[in-house]
């Protein structure tokens, strides 16, 4: 398995790894980021959501190289699930998030997923939760899973 804790050590190649997928978000992919956004993707911030007890989160190596990252929030909410685009579509994200999620007795999971990953989300089980909204260009849909 390729799948280990991450660690603040990891955070600049985790960062590397988002921020190339953030475009994703966008409703038009040649706008910028807004200001708010871009502040989620600043190292710190990965340092500190990987070193908090809030956040569990976990990568995905090939070759010593980081494809995949997945990070909960408080055990039920997906903050981010992301796989380098030339590996996506090998099952990557569902390694991730069984592994994530396979042991932790939570039953009810949120996310706030970009509409590009809406079908991933779906596979999973989710659901949409209200409709689809956008903020400053970034537009996402609130979804849910229940497991019984």
């Amino acid at each position: 398995m390729n799948i280990r804790k991450a660690s603040v050590e990891d955070a600049s190649e985790i960062k590397e790894l988002v921020s190339s997928l953030s475009h994703f978000y966008l409703k038009d992919e040649n706008s910028l980021l807004p200001e708010w956004f871009s502040k989620t993707l600043e190292l710190s911030e990965f340092e500190l959501r990987l070193s908090s007890e809030d956040f569990s989160s976990f990568v995905y190596s090939i070759n010593d190289v980081i494809v995949g990252y997945i990070s909960i929030k408080e055990s039920s909410h997906l903050y981010h699930l992301f796989v380098a685009e030339n590996y996506q579509g090998k099952g990557i994200a569902k390694e991730l998030w069984n592994y994530a999620t396979s042991d932790s007795g939570i039953d009810i999971y949120t996310v706030r997923s970009s509409i590009f990953a809406v079908p991933v989300y779906r596979r999973f089980g989710f659901k949409e939760s209200e409709e689809a909204t956008s903020k400053d260009g970034i537009s996402f849909q609130s979804m849910v899973l229940v497991r019984s």
